[in-house]
């Protein structure tokens, strides 16, 4: 079986630009679960071929850890960050042709690490 590498590119279209542009927040944290969902993707492609490289599981924990921390941050304001966090993660995966199955699957995965790296922290 020769797997199909996946490839995100995180470039919003015209349309997804246009409504993201009135709530700038929810945009960044949109891109950021894509852009960690992204790196998932990657790291299991590059799994299914044998080895998952070291830049590949550096990049994916920096960009969860950013996840975790802009979590953090944005929490008190934006008490309903997770949903605001899957719906436009949602989004922008979609604006990068990821089908609605894939796209649901790197979140929910996305969140499995988010729920993990955050209880760690908090020990």
């Amino acid at each position: 079986m020769d797997p199909t590498p996946i490839t995100i590119t995180l470039a919003p279209s015209a349309s997804t630009a246009k409504a993201s542009a009135s709530n700038p927040i929810e945009h960044l944290v949109g891109c950021a679960v894509a852009a960690a969902a992204g790196a998932i993707a990657e790291a299991l492609a590059e799994r299914q071929a044998g080895r998952l490289t070291s830049a590949t599981r550096t990049r994916g924990g920096n960009l969860i850890c950013e996840l975790v921390r802009l979590r953090q941050l944005l929490i008190v304001d934006f008490p309903d960050f997770d949903s605001i966090a899957r719906t436009h993660g949602l989004a922008a995966l979609r604006a990068c042709d990821a089908s609605a199955a894939t796209a649901n699957i790197l979140i929910d995965e996305v969140f499995d690490l988010l729920r993990k790296v955050s209880r760690v922290s908090l020990n």
